[in-house]
């Protein structure tokens, strides 16, 4: 008796007490796009095209100190920031051009290249440091 009455309805306002935190739990975020973008400043491009645009920052960054390429990276992030859609594209097709063009030896040096790097560098947003995931 003394069960039905002090237990059983602890448990009930136990359980109404966890579905009401449940309601007010914050929505899941967002699941990542399936190409694996992470919403990143270049989102509008390809992985072929993230690739070539990896291939050119490593060629033009060669000889630079840190806080130059730092700076670089910087001035091409607001570059992309204040570009059109139209723009993004263009430079995108670009890019894909390069890409297309090169042979098959190429890009797989390219994309090993790439892979080394990720390696060495884990779980960094490579475009962006101190952000997260990305390339």
């Amino acid at each position: 008796m003394l069960l039905s009455r002090v237990i059983l309805p602890a448990l009930a306002a136990s359980f109404l007490a966890t579905a009401s935190f449940a309601a007010d739990a914050p929505p899941a975020p967002p699941a990542p796009p399936p190409h694996g973008d992470h919403g990143g400043f270049m989102h509008f491009l390809s992985p072929d095209q993230r690739t070539m645009l990896f291939a050119e920052r490593q060629k033009d960054s060669v000889g630079m100190t840190d806080e130059q390429r730092h700076a670089s990276r910087e001035a091409q992030h607001a570059k992309f920031a204040s570009m059109s859609d139209t723009e993004k594209q263009k430079f995108a097709a670009g890019l894909q051009a390069k890409w297309d063009a090169l042979s098959a030896d190429q890009k797989a040096k390219i994309q090993q290249d790439m892979a080394a790097f990720r390696a060495s560098h884990p779980w960094q947003d490579h475009d962006h440091p101190g952000q997260g995931a990305g390339q």
